[in-house]
């Protein structure tokens, strides 16, 4: 029509190409099976033994290398695929640790997405899965947020102590940072809260600190409920260091290791000659 104009937005293209692009290559990704784990290990901060390790999802892609889920995930979110790239990533990571992963037997975590616990029958595949990859259930730690918690309890509830029974631990993740974890943390069967890492990151800073008392208070917390702290996001000895003096016993980050593929933990793991 008259006295009208629009304007081209060349960029807006190019990301709407660039989504559409991206979902062809999910869904190739997942027929020739380029997503795999990368596991960062989860370590004891006194003596550093390596207790276990959180598998994290790498798509390692043909042309642009090894991505991380902040590369993929809102598009695998968006078109469907995230359900199925999970159930891929429980399966590698469960049956690659069941085959060997570093000194004696760690336990290992992986993250679950509030989606999961829609479904009636997750904890029942969940434990075929554990059956079909020969991992012994009491190594496997299934990470959860307080999303998942407050979205619907009493599926969640019944679900974990269904795998709790055939023992399957569960952690909490991200904790302090959600509205109503105390209200929630009694009710449900949880092994392993696990402080975020904005608490974590202004640790063994000058001056006041009021990240300190909330640390502090999630450790007397969680030896009232009797169960572990893992420290996330540890990147400087200064944290470590505070952590240990306050009494926390486990954590993982950089400082401690980044996340890699199995090869180079089952290298490190090796004896010297």
């Amino acid at each position: 029509g008259r006295a009208r104009f629009e304007l081209f937005d060349e960029s807006q293209q190019q990301t709407a190409i660039g989504v559409l692009t991206l979902e062809g290559e999910l869904r190739t990704a997942l027929q020739q099976n380029q997503f795999g784990p990368h596991f960062q290990p989860i370590i004891h901060l006194d003596s550093g033994e390596t207790m276990g390790y959180e598998a994290l999802i790498r798509w390692n892609h043909p042309t642009r290398g090894t991505l991380g889920p902040a590369d993929f995930l809102q598009v695998a979110e968006e078109n469907g695929n995230m359900e199925a790239i999970d159930w891929r990533m429980f399966e590698m990571s469960c049956g690659l640790a069941a085959s060997g992963l570093g000194r004696g037997d760690p336990f290992l975590t992986v993250n679950v997405s509030p989606r999961h616990f829609r479904r009636p029958d997750f904890g029942a595949r969940i434990l075929e899965m554990l059956k079909r990859t020969r991992l012994p259930p009491q190594r496997l730690i299934l990470e959860l947020t307080e999303g998942s918690l407050i979205e619907n309890p009493e599926r969640v509830r019944s679900t974990l102590e269904q795998l709790c029974d055939a023992g399957v631990g569960a952690a909490l993740d991200d904790f302090g940072t959600g509205y109503s974890s105390l209200s929630y943390l009694h009710t449900f069967p949880l092994r392993i809260l696990k402080i975020d890492r904005a608490f974590v990151s202004e640790l063994g800073k000058q001056g006041k600190n009021s990240s300190a008392s909330v640390v502090a208070a999630v450790l007397a917390l969680a030896l009232a409920l009797d169960m572990n702290v893992v420290a996330a996001g540890i990147e400087t000895e200064e944290q470590r260091n505070a952590l240990m003096a306050m009494g926390c016993e486990l954590g993982q980050g950089y400082l401690l290791g980044r996340p890699a593929p199995i090869g180079y933990w089952l290298a490190q793991s090796l004896p010297f000659p």
